[in-house]
């Protein structure tokens, strides 16, 4: 019977002088290793530690152009990914046109693409759409989007439209696009911003920023400040996983922008708040708030998650939940689905000791196959690419990449297009994450090239499947005031500054089973003499499989320290993340 890897647990490199230097400050000493653990980062940093919009590469360019449609009242157009940093990039840029700078609702139009029947980005259908549209717009403004789409562009330039790109994924080998007014990318070699890791909704919030200031200084128009709209922006910069470490402005944003949400500054926000934690958390972003916008752009048009976040009153608001929800619901039956079929390629191929993990399924679902591919690159440890027919062209595959660290996906992929370019018909992403076309009889021969290219740069320390720690717990820290002590000085966690996880080891003297479905566990372990409990969600599938452990067994267990609120009460809520039974 084919098995998975068995994950390896590494224990996070800790980096002495920045280890020291927290302990100089203060800091206790568990939480001075969490930190030296990491890449550097600012800790709590204020929204003054924002970089300044002006280094952008064409800012001034996109905000001339902006500021004449504005001022002669001109059909602007927004068009955005589907994703959730696209869904936020919208929201952001429809409130600071229609709201803060008073361009008419009427004068305002909205284009995303659908995912499965328009593909992704800027896609030539979605442009016939522009075309076809009255009034047509004679300004787009892209966003999370736009960098690899000239031939797209060009289409729109023919027909008049002016395209302003607002990006951040990487740029082409052939550059950018030539046809666009301005082309606003981090990643750009010639831009001289500092940031390159701000997702695609900073960047459209930095170009609404550079715009308000603009249209104050020269039409002497009173504009509030577009801090306001940073709860789109902390939410979009979340769930697309960009770096929390190695950005001062992801972790300030992220920061100010929980602080909105909380407060409830808008009805999305009250709607929402009952079905998050207390206090809202970065955890609540990635793993609530962004799935939830996720599935509508996964299935459908991801206008329903615009409409919730643009909501006009509380009630508006809950509808378009219950919809979210209803999509949600869907697209975890559809994802369960997806990834059993993509499971059992997977073990066939990690069988074949390969490196990546290529998988075709003729019954896949295009909207569902990012979020499968990442479960999979989770358990296997390689890159991991799902493709399936494309919905409208049979003899076109479209496939959804994500990769580890020491695989930069983009790179990758580039250099099988180099090697041959008639592999794929189109391709794009960044480090982590990528989305590619290619003809269905390719698909063998794009799988074998990306093999090669992928054991060509591989680092076999990060081949896994890998856990990483932050070393033992002392149990006797295991307190709600601790804890909480964690989390005011660490959050925002994310990508590159991940949420802390301990190891323990003990004997196992009670397991009590929970839930309806009897396949979650509360398991009480003595270590050192000191009891210790964690709660094991999913110890089993179903409720007829044997229990994994038994009472009397030495156990290693990794686990997230967490906390809850019940009936106004914080208590501690150590989640289990992997169990080993130690052998005598």
């Amino acid at each position: 019977m084919l098995t998975a890897p068995h994950p390896k647990i590494k224990r996070r490199l800790v980096n002495a002088e920045r280890e020291q230097a927290a302990l100089n400050a203060g800091l206790d000493p568990l939480l001075a290793r969490i930190i030296a653990g990491r890449p550097e980062a600012l800790l709590t940093p204020k929204l003054n530690v924002l970089d300044n919009p002006s280094s952008l590469a064409d800012v001034d360019k996109a905000v001339t152009r902006l500021v004449q449609a504005i001022v002669n009242q001109e059909i602007i157009g927004i068009e955005t990914d589907h994703d959730c940093d696209g869904q936020t990039s919208h929201a952001v840029i429809y409130t600071a046109l229609t709201e803060f700078f008073n361009h008419p609702f009427a004068k305002t139009r909205s284009y995303i693409g659908h995912r499965l029947k328009e593909g992704y980005g800027l896609s030539d259908a979605v442009v016939t759409r522009i075309l076809a549209d009255t009034p047509r717009p004679t300004l787009i403004i892209t966003a999370d989007n736009g960098s690899a789409d000239e031939a797209r562009i060009a289409r729109l330039k023919a027909a008049g439209i002016d395209v302003i790109v607002t990006d951040h994924h990487e740029i082409p080998k052939e550059g950018i696009p030539r046809s666009a007014i301005a082309v606003i990318n981090p990643t750009r070699e010639d831009c001289q911003y500092p940031d390159r890791y701000i997702a695609g909704c900073m960047v459209a919030w930095l170009l609404m920023a550079a715009t308000r200031q603009k249209l104050m200084t020269d039409y002497q128009m009173v504009i509030p400040s577009l801090a306001s709209c940073l709860d789109f922006v902390a939410v979009g910069t979340i769930a697309d996983c960009v770096s929390i470490a190695r950005s001062g402005n992801n972790r300030a944003v992220v920061t100010y922008g929980l602080k909105l949400i909380e407060q409830g500054t808008r009805p999305c926000w009250q709607a929402l708040l009952p079905h998050l934690s207390t206090p809202v958390s970065s955890e609540d972003l990635g793993f609530k708030i962004g799935p939830l916008l996720n599935s509508d752009g996964r299935l459908a048009c991801a206008f329903g998650s615009v409409s919730f976040l643009l909501a006009q009153n509380e009630i508006e608001a809950a509808h378009w939940i219950e919809h979210l929800q209803e999509q949600n619901t869907l697209r975890k039956k559809i994802q369960e689905k997806v990834t059993a079929l993509a499971l059992e390629q997977a073990l066939t191929q990690y069988a074949q000791k390969k490196m990546s993990l290529c998988i075709f399924l003729e019954e896949g679902h295009a909207g569902v196959h990012g979020i499968c591919a990442s479960r999979i690159k989770d358990m296997f440890g390689r890159p991991v690419i799902i493709f399936c027919p494309k919905q409208d062209d049979p003899h076109l595959l479209t496939g959804s990449a994500r990769s580890i660290e020491g695989v930069h996906l983009r790179e990758v992929l580039q250099a099988v297009h180099d090697f041959s370019p008639d592999l794929m018909v189109r391709f794009g992403g960044h480090q982590g994450a990528a989305g590619l076309t290619l003809m269905r009889d390719k698909f063998e021969a794009f799988a074998a090239l990306f093999e090669q290219r992928v054991q060509a740069v591989i680092d076999m320390e990060c081949v896994g499947p890998v856990i990483w720690t932050d070393g033992e717990f002392p149990v006797a820290l295991a307190k709600v005031s601790f804890i909480e002590k964690i989390v005011s000085q660490l959050e925002p966690f994310g990508r590159e500054f991940e949420p802390p996880l301990f190891e323990i080891e003990g004997k196992l003297l009670s397991f009590t089973l929970m839930g309806k479905t009897q396949t979650h566990a509360r398991l009480g372990i003595v270590v050192d003499e000191v009891w210790f409990e964690v709660v094991w969600f999913q110890c089993r599938k179903t409720a007829d499989d044997p229990l994994p452990v038994a009472i009397g067994d030495e156990v290693k267990v990794v686990f997230s320290p967490r906390l809850q609120t019940y009936r106004n009460q914080r208590q501690l809520s150590c989640q289990l993340v992997h169990l080993e039974v130690k052998m005598a």
